[in-house]
């Protein structure tokens, strides 16, 4: 019986025979495909109660009003099927094509249960929280600096791992996917110069086809919405020291750990005993995925004996 689920998706199939020479990335979708069914398969913590799933998603994506959306939108609609088609699972963990997980032995659940305790950073209560939402903020870079600059604190996301809970994911899933329907007025403005947050300019069809369009509407909503503000819960909480910055933390270590996803990673990383992030997120080192699913593989090798 499955307590928890792991899906991804993509445009790119990664069932059908590909060469490593592809130019589409085709060959990363199917090594990181494989890599993260084998390990679900193999270790002896995932087995007993996690299932995996992979998506298919169209390019182009039309929605039910025939407006063309950028692929990335079709996490949130999958979300709600994959709740559906698990019934009797609590706790699902999204994760985009380009990251995979970085232990054998973390389910979605422990995840869930280690992230969702407010015990570190400014103002911890100590308490044991149940949010519909887990997301991590992104580690640095130039989406820090934006977030700053607009002033979003916490509600800074990389929205390429998702760790939901079936209690109060509804409320934000019907939220977010809304938003998609609200004009450029309904954004994060800079009171300097009165430019929008990156993400949601322009007309109907470039807001819907820009990749950045379906984070900057989670962000937005968080900041707006109560109900989702309340039910969704930002990680790490810990201040960057470099920094002082809400928004992102700026490093993987004790301070800033346990984290959802290192969205940053230069390096391949696999079953650290020093402190790292639940999932390695190779959002700019794609050639990674490669050589993190071969990892994999060869653990889970080892675990068969």
């Amino acid at each position: 019986m499955c307590k928890d689920v792991i899906y991804t998706g993509d445009s790119r199939d990664p069932f059908k025979t590909i060469d490593d020479n592809n130019e589409d990335g085709s060959y990363m979708i199917q090594r990181g495909y494989k890599g993260l069914a084998y390990i679900v398969r193999t270790s002896p913590v995932l087995k007993q109660t996690t299932c995996f799933v992979f998506f298919k998603v169209s390019s182009p994506w039309i929605d039910q009003s025939g407006r063309e959306l950028h692929p990335v939108w079709g996490r949130l609609p999958a979300t709600s099927l994959v709740m559906s088609a698990f019934p009797k699972a609590d706790v699902f963990l999204y994760l985009d094509s380009d990251a995979l997980l970085a232990f054998p032995d973390k389910s979605p659940t422990t995840m869930y249960n280690t992230l969702a305790f407010d015990g570190y950073g400014e103002n911890a209560t100590s308490q044991q929280l149940n949010p519909g939402l887990i997301v991590n903020k992104p580690l640095n870079g130039w989406l820090c600096g934006q977030c700053e600059r607009y002033g979003l604190g916490h509600g800074c996301f990389n929205s390429g791992v998702l760790l939901w809970h079936r209690a109060k994911a509804e409320e934000i899933l019907r939220a977010w996917w809304a938003s998609r329907n609200m004009d450029e007025s309904q954004n994060f403005v800079d009171p300097k110069n009165g430019e929008s947050f990156h993400g949601w300019n322009g007309d109907d069809a470039s807001r819907l086809g820009n990749k950045m369009g379906e984070q900057n509407r989670l962000m937005y909503v968080y900041a707006m919405d109560p109900h989702v503000h309340e039910a969704v819960w930002p990680v790490p909480r810990q201040k960057s020291v470099e920094f002082k910055s809400e928004s992102c933390p700026d490093a993987v270590d004790e301070d800033h750990t346990p984290c959802l996803q290192n969205d940053f990673q230069k390096l391949v990383h696999w079953n650290l005993s020093e402190p790292s992030c639940f999932v390695s997120h190779y959002a700019n080192r794609k050639e990674n995925v490669v050589k993190h699913a071969e990892m994999m593989m060869k653990h889970g090798n080892l675990l068969r004996g």
